[in-house]
C-alpha cells in the first residue's frame, strides 16, 4: 500500500468518526460552558475526551480480536454472556430512543426560532410536530443522499465554527472566565459524554477497511480513531469560545440563536438553517439505524420495528420528557457511562479469550481500570438519582 493510500484510508476513517461525533449537542455546550466556568468546562472536556478515545479504541481492538463481522451487543454476549446482551438491549433501546428525542426537541426550537426570524411565529409545540413530520417522512422514504447530506453538514459546520472562533475570540477576556459555579460542576459531565460519544461509528470504520480488502491484521485503524475523537473536542471549543466572545458571557441562554440574529442577523440565520440542516440530516440516519437494530439485531417485526423510531420520540415529548440538557446529561452520564464501562470490561474479556490478534493492543494496567469503571459507575449513579430526584 502506497503512503498517499495509506494516508487517505485513515483520514477517511477519521472523518467517518468525526462526522459521528458532531452532532447537534454542539449548539448546547456554550450555555453549559457559562454555567459551569471556563476551568471545569476544560477539565472535563479534556477528561471525557480521553476517556471517549480509550473506550473507541478498546471497542476498535475488541472487534479486530474476533472472528467474524459483530456490533456492541454481539462482542457483550461473546464475552460477558446473556445478562450483557440484555443489558445492552436495554442501553441501546434507550440511547438512540433519547437521542432521537433530543434531536426532536432541539429541531423543534430550532424551527420556531426561524419562525419568528420570517415574522411567522409558531409555539413549541406546532414547530416539534413539523420537525416530527418531516422527519418521520424522510425515514418512512429512506431517502438516499442521507450520506452526502451529512458529509456536506459536517463541512459546513466546521467552516461555520472557524468563523465563530476568528470573530469571537479577540472579543474574549480570559480573566472574566476563569470562574467556578459549584452548584454546577457536574453539569458538563453527561452532557460532553453524550457530545462527544461516537461507539457506533467504530464498526463503520471497521467495515471501510473491510471493504479495502484489508485482513483484520491490516486493519490499523488506531491513528484515526485517536484522531476522529480529538478533533471534534476541538472543534467544541472553538466554537465555545467563539459564541462567548460574540455575545458575552451575560447573553448566553440554552438556545443562542434569537441572541445571535439580533448581534448578527446573517451569523444567526446561517447559523439556524444549518442547526436544522444538521439535526434532520442527524433524525434520519439515527431513525433508520433504530429501525435497523429492531429489525436485524432484536428481531422485531418488520412494522414494530417502523413503530418505535417514528412514534417513541413525540410520544415521550407529549408526556413532558422535553428539557434537552437532562436528557442528554442523563444519555451521557447514565446510559453511555454504562456502555463504556461494558466495553472496558468486553476489552478485558477479548484480549484473554480472542481468537485474532490484532495490529495494535491498548494496554490498561488492572489498576487504572478498575479506577475508569468506578468512575463511570459513579457518575451513571449521580446522573440517575439527579435525574429520577423530586
Amino acid at each position: 500500500m502506497s503512503l498517499f493510500t495509506k494516508i487517505k484510508n485513515q483520514f477517511s476513517a477519521s472523518m467517518i468518526l468525526a462526522g459521528t461525533i458532531l452532532g447537534a449537542a454542539i449548539f448546547s455546550l456554550p450555555y453549559v460552558f457559562v454555567q459551569s466556568g471556563l476551568p471545569v468546562f476544560v477539565f472535563y472536556l479534556i477528561f471525557i475526551t480521553i476517556i471517549s478515545t480509550c473506550t473507541h479504541l478498546v471497542y476498535g481492538e475488541s472487534l479486530l480480536r474476533t472472528k467474524g463481522e459483530h456490533r456492541f451487543v454481539g462482542l457483550a454476549e461473546i464475552y460477558l454472556g446473556p445478562w450483557a446482551k440484555k443489558l445492552v438491549t436495554v442501553t441501546t433501546f434507550i440511547s438512540i430512543g433519547g437521542s432521537l428525542l433530543a434531536y426532536l426537541i432541539l429541531g423543534g426550537q430550532f424551527i420556531q426560532n426561524f419562525s419568528q426570524t420570517i415574522n411567522y411565529p409558531i409555539d413549541l409545540t406546532k414547530a416539534v410536530l413539523i420537525f416530527w413530520f418531516l422527519g418521520s417522512l424522510g425515514v418512512l422514504l429512506g431517502i438516499k443522499l442521507i450520506g452526502l447530506g451529512e458529509s456536506i453538514a459536517l463541512i459546513l459546520i466546521i467552516i461555520l465554527v472557524v468563523f465563530f472562533f476568528v470573530l469571537g475570540i479577540p472579543n474574549i477576556n480570559f480573566a472574566d472566565l476563569n470562574y467556578v459555579n459549584y452548584s454546577q460542576m457536574f453539569l458538563p459531565y453527561g452532557v460532553l459524554l453524550f457530545a462527544l460519544s461516537g461507539g457506533s461509528a467504530v464498526p463503520e470504520i471497521y467495515n471501510y477497511f473491510s471493504r479495502k480488502k484489508l485482513t483484520p491484521q491490516e486493519v490499523n485503524f488506531k491513528k484515526p480513531l485517536v484522531w476522529g475523537s480529538i478533533i471534534p473536542a476541538i472543534i467544541y471549543l472553538m466554537f465555545v469560545l467563539g459564541v462567548v466572545g460574540i455575545l458575552g458571557l451575560n447573553n448566553i441562554s440554552f438556545d443562542v440563536i434569537p441572541q445571535l440574529i439580533e448581534k448578527n442577523y446573517i451569523l444567526g440565520m446561517a447559523t439556524n438553517l444549518l442547526g436544522i440542516f444538521l439535526i434532520i440530516t442527524s433524525y434520519f440516519i439515527l431513525a433508520l439505524s433504530f429501525k435497523n437494530t429492531l429489525k436485524f439485531d432484536l428481531h422485531f417485526k418488520n412494522g414494530l420495528a417502523w413503530f418505535f423510531p417514528l412514534f417513541l420520540p413525540i410520544s415521550f415529548y407529549f408526556l413532558g420528557v422535553n428539557n434537552f440538557i437532562t436528557i442528554t446529561g442523563f444519555l451521557g452520564a447514565a446510559i453511555l457511562g454504562i456502555e463504556s464501562l461494558l466495553n472496558f470490561l468486553i476489552h478485558k474479556k477479548a484480549q484473554e479469550k480472542g481468537d485474532q490478534t490484532p495490529p495494535f493492543s491498548i494496554k490498561i494496567s488492572n489498576p487504572i481500570r478498575i479506577l475508569i469503571v468506578i468512575f463511570l459507575v459513579f457518575g451513571a449513579v449521580l446522573e440517575i438519582v439527579k435525574t429520577f430526584s423530586v
